[in-house]
C-alpha cells in the first residue's frame, strides 16, 4: 500500500518547493521511504542536519502512529540516535514500525541508512499518545480543514475520521440495524460498511451485501457531510460525490452523529 505525503514545512530542492515531498509504502508492518536528502538540509557541507533527520523521523513514526493506533496521535518523547554522517543528495531508507499499542499509546522506532552502502546512520524511537476526537481541538482553537486532505493523505484522513465517528455515535438513535456502503475515490481501501446499530456504530473495510444509503464520493466530501459543512445537494451539485438514499434512512444516520 503506497501513500503519497509531505512534510510542508520542510522544504525540498526543486525550484518553487513547499514542502519536501515523498512516497510512504507499506511492507508488512513496516512503512517505508526512500528519500533523496536534500541538500537543502545540510549542517556541514554535504552532511544533513540532525534537527532536519529528527523532524524527519518525527513525521514518518507520527504517520505509523497514526495509522497503526487507527487515530491520530502526538509525540509524547522521542530520541534520535546519530551514528554516523547522513549525506545530502544521497538516497536514504527510512524503515518504521510500532513496536506497541496500547489503549493510550503508540511506541514507534525507526531507521535510517544510506542506500549506496547500507550503513544504517540513525536509529529512533518515539513515544505517541493516542488523542481523542472529543479532545482534538479545544474551544477558540483555528483548524484548517478546507486544506486538511492535501496536507495529510486522504487515507490517513479517513481512517482518523472512522475513529472520530465511532466515538461520536450516539447508542439508541436508530432503532433498527442501518447500513451505509461507502465507496471513497481517493482511498484505500476504497469500500466501507457502516453499520450503526441501538448499541455502537461498526466500521469494516469491503462492500455490504445490501444497504440502505450508498455514498460515493471524495474523503473530502464524505467528511464535510459527516459534520454536516456541506447537504448532499450542495455536493452533488459540485460533482464531489453521490449518494444513494431511496428510503430516506440518511437523516436517521446523521443524527445518530454527535459532530
Amino acid at each position: 500500500m503506497r501513500y503519497s505525503n509531505s512534510v510542508h514545512w520542510i522544504s525540498g530542492d526543486e525550484p518553487g518547493s513547499s514542502g519536501l515531498g515523498m512516497q510512504i509504502d507499506w511492507d508488512g508492518r513496516e512503512a517505508v521511504v526512500h528519500l533523496d536528502v536534500p541538500s537543502s538540509s545540510q549542517a556541514a557541507p554535504g552532511i544533513a542536519h540532525g534537527g532536519f533527520l529528527a523532524a524527519l523521523a518525527d513525521h514518518v513514526m507520527g504517520f505509523v502512529a497514526a495509522q497503526q493506533g487507527g487515530r491520530a496521535a502526538v509525540t509524547r518523547q522521542m530520541t534520535v540516535d546519530y551514528l554516523a554522517p547522513t549525506h545530502t543528495s544521497r538516497v536514504i531508507t527510512i524503515r518504521a514500525r510500532a513496536e506497541s499499542v496500547t489503549e493510550r499509546a503508540v511506541v514507534v522506532s525507526l531507521e535510517g541508512a544510506a542506500d549506496d552502502s547500507g550503513l544504517v546512520t540513525f536509529k529512533a524511537r518515539g513515544d505517541y499518545a493516542r488523542v481523542s476526537p472529543a479532545k482534538h481541538h479545544p474551544n477558540g482553537t483555528e483548524v484548517d480543514y478546507d486544506t486538511l486532505e492535501e496536507r495529510f493523505d486522504p487515507s490517513q484522513v479517513f481512517g482518523w475520521l472512522a475513529g472520530a465517528l465511532k466515538d461520536a455515535y450516539l447508542p439508541g438513535t436508530v432503532s433498527s440495524p442501518l447500513v451505509v456502503a461507502v465507496d471513497v475515490w481517493d482511498a484505500t481501501p476504497r469500500q466501507w460498511t457502516f453499520t450503526a446499530t441501538d448499541r455502537s456504530l461498526d466500521i469494516e473495510a469491503g462492500a455490504p451485501l445490501e444497504h440502505d444509503v450508498r455514498f460515493s464520493g471524495t474523503v473530502r466530501s464524505w467528511r464535510e457531510l459527516v459534520y454536516r459543512r456541506k447537504t448532499v445537494d450542495q455536493l452533488t451539485a459540485a460533482g464531489s460525490a453521490t449518494v444513494e438514499d431511496p428510503t430516506g434512512q440518511l437523516p436517521a444516520f446523521l443524527a445518530s452523529l454527535a459532530t
